[in-house]
């Protein structure tokens, strides 16, 4: 005779599979790039996101960009450090004229975890270097100045930024009064706690920008940066984890003292 339990896994497996595919797809991570040239939203940005990457690239009125990306480890792991890092590389297309104009990247994504109830300690850090390419006019002078900021925003909006000055902010300044290469060194910013409790969904914006002055009759100015924000999760507390190693450890107890018996 055949026993019904018998097909007891085969029922299960198809049940589970069922499961499966009735299940909703999970909402995806919202995470996008905002240009503005001064402070004008731009529109012809072309954006490629795949996975937790993201390419973009494109021409503004005073500027172009390329090679810009972004890459994050979310949803990172319970003791991990949350990082949304940036790099861009910023072309000027306005030497000719001169004058003096600045670009404005946002880079963002939403639905961080917060691992614990503890702060997470937000910091930020950036580099990069200043070129320029000569023009029409040989004793043209070029300068640029760059700052970078990293935000961590609770209400898990896309570009969420708090109040100004919550976040580390981080600044650059290089001149150029011939052709050649200078470095970008950004000043460190002070790290800050952020109180976000556990599970709780959040946003985390990386803002990067660059003015440029030029002379007329220079030629083309570029700066290469690479930035990083990180929100620095606390080690897992050590009641937690014996607590939750406690059931285990009774479990292969009682599994033993079965045997034994």
């Amino acid at each position: 005779m055949i026993r019904f339990r018998n097909f007891l896994p085969l029922v299960a497996a198809v049940l589970v599979g069922a499961a499966t595919l009735e299940a909703p797809t999970p909402a995806r991570a919202g995470y996008a790039v905002h240009v503005f040239d001064d402070g004008v939203l731009q529109g012809g940005i072309t954006t490629f996101v795949s996975g937790n990457s993201l390419v973009f690239f494109g021409s503004t009125a005073h500027f172009s960009i390329t090679n810009g990306g972004g890459l994050s480890n979310n949803p990172g792991g319970p003791s991990s450090n949350l990082d949304l890092s940036s790099n861009e590389q910023i072309n000027t297309t306005f030497g000719a004229t001169g004058g003096t104009h600045t670009i404005r990247i946002e880079l963002s994504q939403t639905d961080w975890t917060a691992p614990t109830e503890n702060p997470l300690t937000l910091s930020s850090s950036a580099g990069g270097s200043f070129a320029y390419l000569a023009g029409t006019n040989t004793s043209a002078t070029e300068s640029v100045s760059s700052t970078y900021q990293g935000f961590l925003d609770n209400t898990n909006n896309l570009f969420g930024q708090p109040v100004l000055g919550s976040t580390p902010i981080q600044n650059a300044s290089a001149s150029l009064t011939s052709v050649g290469t200078t470095p970008l060194v950004f000043s460190p910013g002070t790290s800050v706690n952020n109180l976000v409790p556990g599970g709780t969904p959040f946003s985390m914006t990386d803002v990067l920008t660059f003015t440029f002055t030029l002379d007329a009759g220079s030629g083309q100015a570029t700066a290469n940066v690479s930035a990083s924000t990180t929100a620095t999760a606390p080690e897992p507390n050590m009641l937690v984890a014996t607590l939750a190693g406690g059931p285990v450890l009774a479990l292969g107890f009682w599994s033993r003292r079965r045997r034994a018996v």
